[in-house]
């Protein structure tokens, strides 16, 4: 009986962090892997003004679908994309595919993802 008196409130912080921690992680998968989809979607264009569009529809099309709200005003994310080189689409150019997600401004998660350009484009 004593032990459960005092384990109960004991654990109720480890919980909390847990499920914090949980939350996390999926924000971190589902950027990580819209990152991806981005960046591969920008390098299989034909041009750079194509690129950055489709890249930018791949993003907040891939949000709403899992479940961010690209209106609110609560989440915001960003898309950087950065290439070694101008024109972006060049024959082995390398691109990186930033975004950083800010979650009503109490968490900042942020990830990357770089692919190449193919060497016959």
């Amino acid at each position: 009986m004593e032990f459960s008196l005092l384990a109960i409130p004991l654990f109720i912080p480890l919980f909390i962090f847990m499920a914090q921690f949980s939350h996390s992680s999926d924000a971190q998968d589902s950027l990580r892997t819209l990152a991806r989809e981005s960046a591969r979607a920008f390098v299989s264009s034909k041009d750079d003004e194509t690129a950055f569009y489709v890249a930018d529809q791949v993003v907040a099309q891939g949000a709403w679908l899992l479940g961010y709200d690209p209106n609110s005003p609560k989440t915001s994310i960003e898309l950087r994309i950065a290439c070694d080189s101008r024109p972006c689409i060049t024959p082995n150019n390398r691109v990186l595919v930033q975004l950083t997600m800010n979650s009503s401004g109490k968490s900042q998660t942020q990830v990357a993802a770089i692919e190449y350009v193919s060497p016959w484009a």
